[in-house]
C-alpha cells in the first residue's frame, strides 16, 4: 500500500512541474509577441513622424519628408533594375528582353551572341523572322557586293559571312538569304536594283557602316556580279 501512495505522489509531483514548465512557456511567448508589437508601433510611429516632418535641413533644398519619398522612388527604381537583370540572365529572359525591343541590330546582337546567358537555336530563328517585318526598326537598302567564282566573292568583296545558320561558312562565300553579313568597310547604299544595277543613291543617314552587321534579305547574281538586299 505504501509503494502505491509513494508511486501517486511521484506522478502529482511531475504534473505539477510539467504544469509550471507550460506556465513559463506560455509567458516567453506572450513577452516576444508583445515586444514584437511594440517595436512595429515604434518603428511605424518613426516613420510617420518623419513624413510627417516638413522641416528643411541646413544646407539643403528638400524637406525630410521629401527627402524620405525620394529615397524611397530611387530604393524602388533600383529593385526594378536588379529584377530586371537577374531576368535577362536567364536564356527565356535574354529572348524576351531582346524581342521588346523589336530593333535590326539587338536582334542581329543576339543571333550572334555567344556564352551565358545561352541564346537559343529556335529564337534566333524567330529573330531572323523578326527583322523582315517592315515594323522592326532598322535600314533597308541594296548594294553590289562584289564577283564570284563559284561559292566564294574573289573579286571588290565589301562583307564577310559571319553567320549561316548551322553551319560555319567562309568569311568569303556567296552570301545566301538570312545570313549574317559585316561591313569591310564604310559602304554607301542604294533604293533598288535592275538588270544589274544598284539604283538611287541614298543619303549618307542610310551608309551601311564598317564593321556593322546586316541580314542578307535578298541575293541577285548577274553573271558573276552578286547584289544584296539587306537590313542593318
Amino acid at each position: 500500500m505504501k509503494r502505491i501512495d509513494d508511486k501517486i505522489k511521484e506522478i502529482e509531483k511531475k504534473d505539477k512541474s510539467n504544469r509550471i514548465k507550460y506556465i513559463g512557456f506560455i509567458i516567453i511567448i506572450g513577452a516576444f509577441i508583445a515586444y514584437a508589437i511594440f517595436n512595429e508601433q515604434a518603428k511605424k510611429k518613426m516613420s510617420d513622424t518623419i513624413i510627417g516632418k516638413d522641416v528643411t535641413i541646413k544646407g539643403q533644398d528638400l524637406t525630410i519628408s521629401e527627402q524620405y519619398k525620394k529615397i524611397e522612388k530611387q530604393n524602388d527604381s533600383l529593385k526594378d533594375v536588379v529584377e530586371r537583370l537577374n531576368k535577362s540572365q536567364t536564356p527565356i529572359g535574354f529572348w524576351n528582353e531582346t524581342n521588346e525591343a523589336k530593333n535590326t541590330s539587338t536582334y542581329i546582337n543576339y543571333i550572334m551572341h555567344t556564352g551565358k546567358p545561352e541564346a537559343k537555336d529556335e529564337y534566333k530563328a524567330t529573330a531572323i523572322e523578326k527583322i523582315q517585318l517592315p515594323e522592326t526598326e532598322g535600314k533597308t537598302a541594296w548594294l553590289y557586293c562584289g564577283k564570284k567564282n563559284g561559292d566564294l566573292i574573289n573579286q571588290d568583296q565589301v562583307s564577310d559571312v559571319k553567320y549561316r545558320k548551322d553551319t560555319i561558312p567562309d568569311r568569303k562565300s556567296v552570301p545566301k538569304k538570312n545570313d549574317i553579313v559585316e561591313a569591310k568597310v564604310a559602304l554607301h547604299t542604294y533604293r533598288n536594283y535592275a538588270n544589274g544595277n544598284t539604283l538611287g543613291q541614298n543619303n549618307d543617314d542610310k551608309t551601311w557602316p564598317k564593321n556593322s552587321k546586316a541580314l542578307v534579305l535578298d541575293v541577285i547574281i548577274k553573271s558573276t556580279a552578286v547584289f544584296i538586299r539587306i537590313k542593318f
